[in-house]
């Protein structure tokens, strides 16, 4: 806006940028910034107590509250957050002003009073950007693919293996001996989609090239694509006018972070599965920022659809987050691809599939297990802390569903696969109903029972307590000839020991705790949306790009214990979720 009040725009975009009396124009009232530092003041105390409260949860399955001594360090503990917490909102602040500052060139005359944003070749929306963006990355990853070659995988991947190769299977895919078996062609225990993607490069392609190399050339492909999608996310970040140095902190983020690279070339459902996030995200946030297209929402059912494919909790993401597009005035000009974005995931998971294609080719769809494995956790809980005020009906319609004796005796508060693993499988549907009825219940008579299971066993996202766990190798059993080579063994020591090293450092350790990412940073980038006066009028919007990443935190809510790769979207997309707070600059 130049001094008589027009808006200045750069040339060659449509991006504005203010000058001084724009900016003072958008400056909060007084009563709005005392408004603003209240809510900041309240978030950061409630911030504080939840996160002492969590780690004495992790630390020994207590509030740590019961004795006066412990009341005592709690106090000292919320202090010292408090004062970590409020820390870290000045730096971030100030490293945003900064970006932003950098971002911008001082006039060049007189006669051009507007600022001029300064132009970089790397990270920039357009071809060459992506490209050269793309390949740097792929360069960064490509040590773990020499390294760890042919690739990296958890013993869920090799299950899913000896899944196809077996054709008999535990209803559950695991190690318990006396768990009942099912013969059947795969078992949906785990997404058949992933199952038989991983099965085309180690078993089939693997039979005619050889197994290490049918498996080098899914690592490539994922690597490739996914080096791509995150180029473009980056790059998309200079569309929108996010400074540079967050740019730049996120190409550094997603390359040098060892655990990013490692997941990136691993043989797992959760990497197959956001590599597609990523993308999905991109289309998401560009419906509700720059309006519903026929190309964009014939992405977003494309997307959608993969997402509900290949993980379990893929399709009530997208029927959260695509249904809420419908507040988007853009969308509802595009009400047949809107509704196909949600409907078509949701009738090829939840009919065509467990109906037509499960019984046509003998696929197991496994059990209710996974659905009620925290509800499990939680009336354990109870059970161990209140048997002794629970009703027989109660107790009765536990062991309706599960083998509550084990589970006591078995119980392990930060893991819920243990008591998830003596789910009665034969139990009838009316069991099951009467179980969840009971659940609830159970939680609202006893609150203070099914949060305590649920911050032991999610609690690592949230408190630093659980570090960003990482796979070494690429799993065996008796059933896979997949293998890392040998002679490269010297290289996969140092990638493990200068990562034990680093989270064994006093400070610095916190760049590999779950937290930090999946909780701390997200959370200030919405603090930053709600709070910050340059985001006034513009605050839905924003919120709405914000949707995603609340809902696969919410996710991490129902995770059976606290582990890196059920919060890999959010890892992935971080760079973008904090550029979305960010102060903007300029946008092509």
């Amino acid at each position: 806006m130049n001094e008589s009040g027009e808006i200045v725009k750069l040339p060659g975009t449509d991006a504005v940028i203010p000058d001084a009396q724009s900016v003072a124009s958008h400056r909060p009232s007084s009563g709005r910034r005392i408004a603003g530092k209240v809510i900041g003041l309240f978030t950061v105390l409630a911030l504080s107590a939840f996160t002492v409260i969590v780690m004495h949860v992790r630390a020994d399955g207590t509030f740590g509250i019961g004795t006066r001594e412990e009341r005592l360090m709690t106090v000292m503990q919320f202090v010292v957050w408090f004062f970590v917490f409020v820390v870290s909102w000045k730096v971030l602040n100030l490293v945003d002003r900064y970006a932003a500052e950098k971002d911008t060139a001082a006039p060049v005359s007189e006669d051009e009073p507007a600022p001029k944003a300064r132009r970089h070749f790397l990270f920039c929306w357009n071809l060459p950007g992506v490209i050269v963006t793309a390949l740097l990355l792929l360069c960064l990853f490509y040590p773990y693919m020499y390294a760890y070659y042919p690739g990296v995988s958890s013993l869920d991947t090799t299950n899913m293996i000896k899944d196809y190769v077996t054709d008999t299977m535990p209803i559950e895919i695991n190690w318990r001996p006396d768990e009942p078996k099912v013969s059947c062609f795969l078992n949906d225990h785990h997404p058949v989609t992933d199952t038989l993607i991983f099965v085309y490069f180690t078993e089939i392609l693997g039979s005619k090239l050889g197994p290490q190399e049918g498996t080098y050339i899914y690592t490539c492909i994922q690597a490739g694509l996914t080096a791509l999608f995150m180029s473009l996310l980056l790059c998309r970040m200079e569309k929108w006018g996010v400074p540079f140095l967050y740019r730049l902190a996120g190409f550094l983020y997603l390359g040098l972070m060892p655990f990013i690279p490692l997941y990136v070339i691993g043989m797992l459902k959760d990497s197959l599965h956001c590599m597609f996030y990523i993308p999905y995200f991109l289309v998401y946030l560009a419906i509700v920022r720059e309006g519903a297209t026929h190309p964009r929402m014939i992405l977003l059912i494309l997307l959608s659809l993969l997402l509900s494919l290949t993980r379990k909790t893929g399709l009530y993401l997208i029927l959260i987050c695509n249904i809420a597009l419908i507040l988007i005035p853009s969308v509802r000009r595009k009400l047949a691809g809107w509704a196909a974005s949600w409907l078509v995931p949701a009738l090829v998971l939840l009919v065509i599939m467990p109906n037509l294609i499960f019984p046509a080719f003998n696929i197991f769809p496994g059990g209710n297990q996974e659905k009620l494995g925290f509800t499990l956790q939680m009336s354990v809980q109870a059970y161990i802390d209140h048997k002794d005020q629970m009703t027989k009906q109660e107790i009765d319609a536990l062991k309706g569903v599960l083998d509550l004796d084990a589970a006591e005796e078995n119980f392990y508060y930060l893991n819920y696969d243990d008591v998830k693993h003596l789910f009665k499988f034969n139990a009838t549907d009316q069991a099951i109903h009467t179980y969840v009825r009971t659940w609830l219940r159970l939680f609202l008579r006893f609150p203070r029972s099914g949060i305590k299971a649920l911050f032991g066993t999610a609690g690592g996202f949230f408190t630093p307590t659980e570090r960003i766990r990482i796979y070494y190798k690429f799993q065996k059993n008796s059933y896979t000839k997949v293998e890392n080579l040998e002679e490269r063994e010297p290289y996969r020591t140092v990638v493990a020991d200068f990562y034990d090293w680093l989270n064994t450092q006093q400070g610095i350790g916190i760049l590999l705790q779950c937290v930090l990412y999946m909780w701390w940073l997200p959370l200030f980038a919405l603090l930053r949306i709600l709070l910050k006066p340059e985001f006034r009028g513009k605050r839905f919007e924003y919120l709405m790009c914000m949707l995603p990443t609340a809902v696969s935190i919410a996710f991490l809510w129902i995770s059976p214990y606290s582990m890196a790769r059920y919060g890999l979207p959010i890892l992935y997309t971080l760079p973008m979720i904090l550029g979305l707070s960010s102060t903007k600059t300029s946008g092509r």
